[in-house]
């Protein structure tokens, strides 16, 4: 196994034991992937992320009993890469529009799965790079956007989406305010409201419970976040 390669945590959920079989001896065969657990159903694997972290990826049929894949991926809040497993072609462009990151068409071959997984590899490298840079990489539908950390003015949820507003465009972005915020340099982005993220530096001014934004957007400060903001910022007082 290659040290320098990290190694990317999976999970299989799919409602047939030899689709999940198959999924799970390519695993097996691909070094630096390891398979945290086999699934039957979706709401066997919310359960399993009730006590545990979300895994790197998340290989997932369409066609399930209760709840579908396709049900799954429109309301999660995981930042899992997911790779949908179907028989049907004409659920990929579905997916697509979900933002999955992949498809892999029954019955699945070795070397189409290990070109998903070095697609999902080179995604992830893409942002774990980023994270120690002046940019970061996201993706909105199946554009990959570099976005310079300056040029960004604030993040506002969208429920499951996030919306990065920067001086010269606005970017949908699939995962939550959380992860975004995990994601971002903490000296220089803060959560002011449930429902937005700043970038300090481009803070223009602060009036009462208003802060506008350079060179656009008016926030509002939440009471819950005032004082860790002016605890940052450190305004000189006359």
């Amino acid at each position: 196994m290659n040290n320098n390669i990290p190694t990317l945590s999976c999970a299989i959920i799919d409602d047939e034991p030899t689709a999940r079989y198959g999924i799970a001896s390519y695993i097996n065969r691909t070094p630096c992937i390891n398979c945290v657990g086999e699934f039957h159903d979706i709401p066997s694997f919310e359960a399993y992320l009730k006590t545990n972290k979300a895994p790197d990826i998340v290989f997932m049929d369409i066609c399930m009993p209760e709840i579908s894949g396709l049900d799954f991926i429109s309301n999660c809040t995981i930042d899992s890469a997911i790779i949908i497993i179907t028989a049907y072609e004409q659920y990929a462009l579905k997916g697509y529009e979900l933002n999955i990151s992949d498809y892999l068409l029954k019955p699945v071959s070795y070397i189409r799965f290990q070109k998903a997984i070095d697609k999902v590899r080179q995604y992830l490298d893409f942002k774990r790079n980023a994270t120690v840079e002046d940019y970061i990489f996201v993706r909105s539908d199946r554009i990959i956007h570099r976005i310079d950390l300056r040029d960004i003015v604030y993040i506002e949820s969208l429920e499951n989406y996030v919306r990065i507003m920067t001086v010269s465009d606005c970017i949908i972005v699939r995962t939550t305010l959380k992860d975004m915020l995990k994601s971002l340099p903490a000296e220089k982005f803060v959560q002011v409201h449930k429902s937005f993220i700043i970038n300090l530096t481009r803070i223009g001014s602060i009036e009462k419970n208003f802060i506008t934004m350079n060179p656009v957007g008016e926030i509002n400060i939440s009471r819950n976040y005032r004082k860790y903001l002016f605890q940052l910022i450190e305004p000189v007082r006359q």
